[in-house]
């Protein structure tokens, strides 16, 4: 096997400059979000637990996302570069930093997708309890492990006069709460509407954690894979490249999931009168370090 080198026209590379950019945005959007105010969705949702803010836990959620993709933004449409620089692009690390954004923001979406504020509190406890789970997993000594087993069970002592064990649930695994944020987004006509599918849904996610870990498949079915000679009878020899679909693909999945994450946490927070305000500044600022074309 040997990889090929394919140059990337202008139009095949816009989209993911857009979604480099967007995603620029989408953290300073997200800075200029403050404490939730009074009488804010948020100021409702964390009244249900104050030990651990909703809010908070969101915002954790979609910085994580936003770290992601502004790496590979780093990557793809830098902000500083050398004329003469070339940027080779291989199909794995865009597959593993968008999965990695999508479940992040999909966290945070979940979480406010709840249809009531006791809801959206429910599912905060579900991923903090699993959060807790995860941690003692990882925890190294029988005494963390029991810190933290203890730990879990304080917040259930603490809900136990308004919501039992029972009623508050699991947390339902990335897959499922990534088709119900790709759906929503579709919905919402951000995204291709095929993406209301939650086959097709599953189908880009199981793909981009196969190219993290390395598996074949993945590899097969995201890049170009061109047969050569033959040097065992049945076994050729193939040039490949990345996909460039494939690639913007995933990429405006996860810039859509963020992207609605991001605006709804600022609606959940009450800033959405100052929004329009803080979208321009934002745009302001980015357009202000972009570096200009020299070829136009």
């Amino acid at each position: 096997m040997t990889m090929t080198r394919i140059a990337i026209d202008r139009s095949t590379i816009e989209p993911w400059v857009a979604v480099a950019h967007s995603s620029r945005l989408l953290l300073d959007i997200l800075a200029q979000i403050g404490e939730p105010k009074i009488g804010s969705n948020f100021d409702v949702v964390n009244a249900h637990y104050p030990p651990e803010r909703s809010s908070d836990w969101c915002r954790e959620f979609l910085t994580a996302g936003i770290e992601h993709m502004t790496m590979w933004a780093d990557h793809v449409a830098p902000l500083r570069f050398d004329e003469e620089a070339q940027v080779t692009h291989t199909f794995r690390p865009v597959q593993t930093l968008s999965r990695a954004a999508i479940e992040a923001a999909s966290q945070a979406v979940w979480m406010m997708n709840g249809e009531s504020a006791r809801e959206c509190a429910r599912r905060h406890i579900c991923l903090l309890l699993d959060d807790l789970d995860e941690q003692r997993k990882a925890a190294m000594g029988d005494e963390r492990k029991a810190r933290l087993k203890a730990a879990r069970q304080v917040v259930l002592e603490r809900l136990e006069s308004v919501i039992s064990e029972k009623d508050i649930g699991r947390f339902p695994g990335y897959m499922a709460i990534v088709k119900e944020a790709a759906a929503t987004v579709a919905v919402k006509g951000k995204v291709d509407a095929d993406l209301a599918d939650p086959d097709v849904v599953e189908r880009l996610w199981r793909a981009s954690a196969g190219s993290a870990h390395g598996k074949r498949w993945p590899s097969l079915e995201l890049q170009v894979v061109n047969p050569g000679k033959e040097i065992l009878p049945g076994l050729y020899e193939t040039d490949r490249a990345p996909d460039p679909l494939a690639i913007t693909k995933i990429l405006k999945v996860a810039d859509a999931v963020l992207t609605y994450g991001v605006l709804r946490f600022a609606d959940y927070s009450g800033y959405e009168p100052q929004l329009a305000k803080i979208i321009s500044d934002a745009q302001e600022r980015l357009v202000s370090v972009i570096p200009r074309r020299t070829d136009l």
